[in-house]
């Protein structure tokens, strides 16, 4: 290992995160694991960061085609070496670019993003960091609004998003005429507030489909659900 290298390490794929300023963290692993990819040939990643969902969706779904998008060249660059390095880099492709300028005659069966949430006011002295995790770069009316355009007939949009955010997802999601057909309430442990939604989003109306998930029964001492989850990945689940 070269030195300076940040390493984290799955079942069947390697994470260098050293250049990017979002690491692996529980909320990537826990969309990338939930993600309904059934039939999905086409999947589009926006705001890949290291590379992490698009791996795991690489993982799961072994006929699929994945692009990944990134705005900053340092986690492009991170998000290249790790594709490179894992089996399926014949069918990730990744590319620089801002998604609200993303020009492409593609059209997705699934896109997928754990996207920036935090508020211009809240920003963090690191440039980079707010870069990965402010919505001055691209606001959730933004990602829904885009994304819709690049979507296949039948295909949906898949997020993770903090709990409070969710009303606002519906007031976006109403006048586009989608809906939310999959969600998921997330809590660290049983006593806690709901902290995240996972959420899958279409232009089909379906009935709600509605789940919880628990992480932790204790610390680090993690529920029979989360590690139904996220065995195929985490290395001592």
């Amino acid at each position: 290992m070269k030195p300076g290298k940040q390493i984290f390490r799955f079942k069947q794929f390697e994470i260098a995160q050293e250049q990017t300023a979002m690491k692996v963290g529980t909320d990537g692993v826990l969309l990338g694991a939930w993600a309904d990819l059934s039939k999905a040939k086409h999947i589009l990643d926006v705001g890949t960061g290291t590379g992490l969902i698009a791996l795991m969706c690489a993982q799961r779904q072994n006929d699929a085609s994945i692009d990944a998008i990134e705005l900053d060249p340092d986690a492009t660059r991170q998000a290249t070496e790790n594709f490179n390095n894992s089996k399926w880099h014949q069918r990730l492709n990744i590319i620089q670019s801002d998604f609200n300028q993303f020009a492409t005659n593609n059209k997705y069966d699934v896109i997928i993003s754990n996207p920036p949430y935090f508020d211009e006011q809240s920003e963090n002295p690191d440039k980079q960091r707010n870069l990965a995790r402010h919505t001055a770069t691209l606001s959730l009316n933004a990602l829904i609004k885009k994304s819709k355009k690049l979507l296949k007939e039948n295909g949906n949009i898949q997020l993770i998003l903090p709990a409070d955010k969710l009303s606002q997802l519906q007031q976006i999601i109403e006048p586009e005429s989608l809906y939310i057909n999959k969600i998921c309430y997330v809590k660290g442990h049983h006593k806690a507030k709901i902290k995240r939604v996972l959420v899958k989003i279409s232009g089909s109306q379906s009935e709600l489909k509605e789940q919880y998930l628990i992480i932790e029964k204790s610390r680090l001492n993690y529920t029979d659900d989360y590690i139904r989850l996220t065995r195929d990945f985490y290395l001592k689940m």
